[in-house]
């Protein structure tokens, strides 16, 4: 049956009323019956809620809990534990299925109240949207069935009421019948329209605008204190560490196509539908590529457009629907005490064209840019070679002998002659031929931490080879996926002009960790 034939069917069972309409109903609004007698509720709700706190003497008032964000010393946002605030009302808390001490109210103290029961339990329409029963029988656990009905006919107009008072509104506002929709939406509409939204762990993005977009489907978004203290309240079960997952200040947001709703108590009970792993995924791998910055997500949230389940006082509807641990592994070593160099202005204005050349790139460089990304979130540095190595063999690689030898000379050749910050080639040769030394050590299943690390010269900082070789990879990945002037077949002749006098006499040096010196 079509939800859009509510507007039409529900005359016949519509509870009497001699009461005029309290306001018109408002574009968007799916059940005009529906829509009267819930505004009437929460109008209800509102005298009663207002004469009660009118009244002299003592009177329980309930508060609503926030959680405070502070920001660590490492910059990072920190979500405290949720505490009481005495300066708010918790209007919505005042109403109960049945009075007792501190809820003085019962939803059935309202006729108006009884008018919207009784019109969802009589609008077959309706109620086939909003209880567990299977056409015409009721699934088995009938009282289970009749205690989710009772609460959704109940949150309907209560959800209302308590988010227009948490947003300071008053319930002739036109913006509370706005609130009515996103509410039937939930219920009655079809299809429901979202986002994905991942935050990057310990990640900052040096910009002044609020949104950069990453394609026509995707973009980073920064958050907001209220979006934190609402992600915060999900329970984690999969080993994320709460204090890393709230240290967040951008997320991955991606526009996923409207899902199916077949009405709000089949969809929560129902499975939840995959989630777009690979959207984020490649969002992430972007930043990986331009800024070689650690990073990664945790959690992943859907949030409604236009529509809502319930909501959390004044706080954005997000709802946690996974937690995967896809971030660097040393990050659960108190990483979000640690400092995180981000990502800097120059190197985010680069992320629509590398996201642009990563979705039309070759299957060789789609490997290489799979392997930098599982380098990175891989525990064991031994691992993080190999995927490293496994990438610049797709890149630069082909058949024949003397691979490792070949890898390195190539390596020097196109980094030599990078466009925005040439490397000194005996650098990038050695850094090269060290890691395949490492990588031939694993492979022969020797326990050696001779090629462990790379020092170039003697007073110098060793480094881990397991990051000169992601450095290597994503450094030559960058220049596969933002300079189109070079093919792998054209570098060995390019190694004579790599080791020319000019270029040598303009020497930059890098070392694994990205800095130049």
């Amino acid at each position: 049956m079509s939800v859009n034939g509510t507007r039409d069917h529900t005359t016949e069972n519509a509870p009497e009323r001699d009461a005029p309409p309290l306001r018109p109903v408002p574009d968007g609004v799916i059940d005009s019956i529906l829509f009267e007698l819930t505004m009437r509720v929460v109008a209800d709700m509102d005298g009663l809620v207002r004469e009660y706190l009118s009244r002299d003497g003592y009177k329980y008032v309930p508060h609503r809990s926030t959680k405070p964000v502070t920001t660590l010393d490492s910059g990072w946002p920190n979500v405290g534990s949720e505490r009481e605030d005495p300066t708010t009302i918790a209007h919505g808390k005042l109403f109960a299925r049945e009075r007792n001490a501190i809820q003085p109210f019962e939803y059935h103290d309202l006729p108006s109240f009884d008018a919207l029961d009784k019109y969802v339990r009589a609008t077959p329409m309706v109620l086939e949207r909003v209880s567990l029963t299977d056409a015409d029988e009721m699934l088995p656990h009938a009282e289970i069935n009749e205690l989710f009905l009772q609460h959704w006919i109940e949150s309907l107009p209560a959800s209302i009421y308590d988010r227009a008072m948490a947003l300071g509104l008053k319930v002739m506002d036109s913006d509370v019948a706005e609130l009515y929709v996103q509410r039937e939406r939930s219920w009655l509409a079809p299809e429901l329209s979202y986002q994905l939204l991942a935050p990057l762990v310990v990640t900052d993005i040096r910009i002044e605008a609020d949104v950069l977009e990453i394609d026509d489907r995707t973009r980073l978004a920064r958050l907001t204190d209220d979006d934190l203290r609402q992600m915060s309240r999900s329970v984690d079960f999969g080993g994320i560490s709460s204090p890393l997952a709230d240290a967040a200040r951008w997320a991955v947001v991606v526009d996923m196509p409207p899902m199916h709703n077949p009405g709000l108590a089949r969809r929560v009970f129902a499975a939840e539908p995959d989630v777009d792993c690979p959207a984020i995924e490649d969002a992430v791998n972007v930043l990986r590529v331009v800024a070689g910055i650690h990073t990664g997500w945790a959690r992943v949230f859907r949030r409604p457009l236009g529509w809502a389940d319930t909501w959390d006082g004044a706080l954005p509807p997000l709802d946690h629907i996974q937690s995967v641990r896809r971030y660097p592994a040393d990050l659960d070593d108190r990483g979000w005490l640690r400092t995180n160099p981000g990502m800097s202005a120059d190197e985010a204005a680069q992320i629509p064209q590398v996201a642009s050349a990563m979705r039309t790139a070759d299957e060789k460089a789609k490997l290489a840019i799979r392997r930098l990304s599982m380098a990175m979130v891989r525990d064991a540095p031994d691992d993080q070679l190999i995927d490293a190595c496994i990438g610049l063999e797709a890149l630069l690689g082909q058949k024949g002998s003397e691979l490792s030898y070949r890898i390195a000379l190539r390596t020097s050749a196109l980094l030599a002659t990078k466009l925005d910050g040439a490397w000194v080639p005996e650098v990038a040769f050695r850094m090269a031929r060290k890691v395949y030394d490492r990588r031939s050590e694993l492979v022969h299943g020797s326990t050696s931490a001779k090629n462990a690390t790379f020092q170039w010269r003697p007073e110098d900082p060793s480094y881990s080879i397991n990051s000169v070789a992601i450095l290597l990879l994503r450094e030559v990945l960058h220049e596969r996926l933002l300079r189109p002037d070079w093919h792998v077949e054209d570098l060995d002749d390019l190694v004579i002009a790599s080791l020319s006098t000019e270029k040598a006499a303009g020497r930059v040096e890098q070392s694994p960790d990205g800095d130049v010196r």
